[in-house]
């Protein structure tokens, strides 16, 4: 049942007294469904999104008011302003005068409710299982030939699986199976974990990850943990149709952080490509340009453009100064001309439209206006060199139009 006319009117009705019972009732659920389908949707509970919602009500005016802490404790549901206080420094570490000198804004935006696919928060214990590697040139539908090959060499095999893909190692790629066996060598695993169902199909497979990892995780009060991804293949009638995901999460603090900050002049070298795959396109075609004319520019880069949607994608990289380009070269420079932006920090993102969707909104509640008509935000990714996710950064930027 979709949430959005609950999550309509729970905006509306933000600095009441919670009544949950009178929520189910409106939505024709019961409480436990009220519970299971909030969480599934939001990422979060409806206790912990109510006091998100009514916390970033107040910081904002904290920071753009000068309404007394006594006042902003009353219009955002709080009882006192010692109880706005206490849990402003909670959430932020900062006292509310702290927070009103200046810097980041700190922000929760509100929930609309349009759900992709179920997602389910749980705890779990992965088993002890007996780790198994295959080795393939191909990457593209490794899974299923492991599978294949688990059965050929273990016949009748029945008990549980799991699997995720290891990377390239030498000139061939890995994935690994876990299974459920006598002789295990990987311990048992206990964690919380965001999972999903989807078909055995690879592009089914990737679209679920995709979700789960990107528009679900980013708008959810978790982050990725260290722990391993895992599939887990579903039998039915003794074939694999189905498998479940689990993305390995923990808690992290729940707003985003956004700063109104000045910019200088920035440069990028950059190729626009469109169709399948055009993010992928555009950072071959500039990386080519670069491994061609200025191999040392590519191998010094550290900061990455992004803009684009699923169709048509800019990608390119940060540079000091334009540099001169041959003609019909593939690649061009562009300069985003100092000013005034609104910036969004972030963790890596691979779909840059989930932190755009949360710019955007905030914008729309400080009443502040884009940059010029039509120009798109734009991401820069900040890495240390290594690429791996934990150590890459995303600033989303959108230029304000006095």
């Amino acid at each position: 049942m979709p949430l959005a006319p609950l999550l309509a009117a729970l905006e509306q009705n933000i600095t009441e007294e919670l009544d949950v019972q009178r929520l189910a009732g409106a939505g024709l659920l019961s409480r436990s469904q009220l519970y299971r389908e909030f969480y599934s949707a939001t990422g979060h509970s409806v206790k912990e999104y109510v006091r998100k919602r009514r916390l970033s009500k107040a910081l904002a005016l904290i920071r753009h008011t000068d309404a007394s802490l006594a006042l902003v404790a009353q219009e955002c549901g709080f009882g006192s302003p010692q109880a706005l206080c206490k849990s402003v420094k909670a959430a932020i570490g900062q006292t509310p005068s702290q927070y009103k000198a200046g810097g980041d804004e700190y922000y929760f935006p509100p929930c609309d409710g349009q759900q992709v696919r179920p997602v389910t928060v749980a705890a779990e214990t992965i088993p002890p299982t007996l780790r198994l590697r295959y080795y393939d040139s191909c990457l593209r539908g490794i899974e299923n030939r492991a599978l294949a090959w688990l059965f050929a060499s273990r016949p009748g095999y029945g008990g549980r699986i799991f699997g995720r893909n290891a990377g390239q190692e030498g000139p061939g790629f890995c994935y690994e199976l876990y299974i459920a066996s006598e002789r295990a060598d990987q311990p048992a695993v206990t964690g919380t974990f965001a999972k999903t169902a989807c078909p055995n199909i690879e592009a089914e497979i990737n679209t679920a990850w995709d979700y789960l990892c990107n528009a679900w995780l980013e708008t959810s009060m978790f982050t990725m943990t260290d722990m391993p991804y895992l599939e887990e293949y579903i039998y039915t009638q003794g074939e694999i149709k189905r498998l479940q995901l689990f993305l390995p999460i923990q808690k992290r603090p729940g707003f985003h952080k956004i700063r109104l900050c000045r910019c200088d002049d920035m440069q990028f070298l950059v190729a626009r490509r469109s169709g399948a795959e055009a993010e992928k396109a555009a950072s071959k075609a500039v990386m080519d340009f670069l491994a061609a004319h200025s191999p040392w520019l590519g191998q010094s880069a550290r900061r990455f453009y992004v803009s684009g949607h699923m169709e048509a994608y800019t990608c390119g990289i940060q540079l000091q100064a334009p540099i001169d380009l041959p003609p019909d070269c593939g690649a061009k420079m562009i300069t985003w001309p100092a000013g005034e932006y609104a910036v969004l920090e972030g963790d890596c993102c691979g779909d840059t439209g989930v932190y755009a969707s949360v710019l955007f909104a905030w914008m729309e509640s400080m009443g502040l206006n884009g940059g010029a008509e039509h120009a798109p935000p734009f991401a820069v990714y900040e890495t240390a060199g290594n690429f791996r996710r934990q150590d890459t950064s995303v600033r989303l930027y959108r230029a304000i139009k006095k």
